[in-house]
């Protein structure tokens, strides 16, 4: 059993459990955002795909045994440090997708409060 936890601890395996993982998500997002027609589900399916590619920068970007990039203890290079920049992307990613998904689910919610409609289906008043 030891030898099977051991077997995780290298970063090879890590970064790939962290990219299948994030496939994984992503394709779960993907679905949801095909299947479904809620507009509130489907907020929640392109949330989960977002999550998955925010996962998938972090795990390209960043190697185990890295530390972060700070100058502190009496260190005075960079060295052995990760890179910052995916890191503040990713966080202003993150933002950036907190702020669009609501606005759109305040402005689902005001739809349906005018016509009482959530299903992508039943949305018919721009067809004609």
């Amino acid at each position: 059993m030891l030898e099977v936890l051991e077997l995780f601890d290298r970063p090879a395996v890590l970064h790939s459990i962290y990219l299948i993982g994030s496939l994984i998500l992503f394709f779960i997002g993907l679905y949801g955002l095909l299947a479904k027609r809620h507009l509130l589900k489907i907020f929640v399916s392109i949330e989960i795909m977002e999550l998955a590619v925010y996962l998938i920068l972090i795990a390209i970007a960043t190697t185990p045994g890295e530390t972060a990039p700070i100058l502190s203890d009496g260190l005075t290079a960079f060295t052995g440090m990760s890179d910052p920049i995916p890191q503040a992307l990713t966080l202003t990613a993150i933002v950036i997708g907190v702020a669009v998904t609501a606005l759109g689910t305040s402005m689902a919610i005001q739809y349906h409060r005018l016509t009482g409609k959530v299903s992508v289906g039943e949305m018919t008043e721009l067809k004609d």
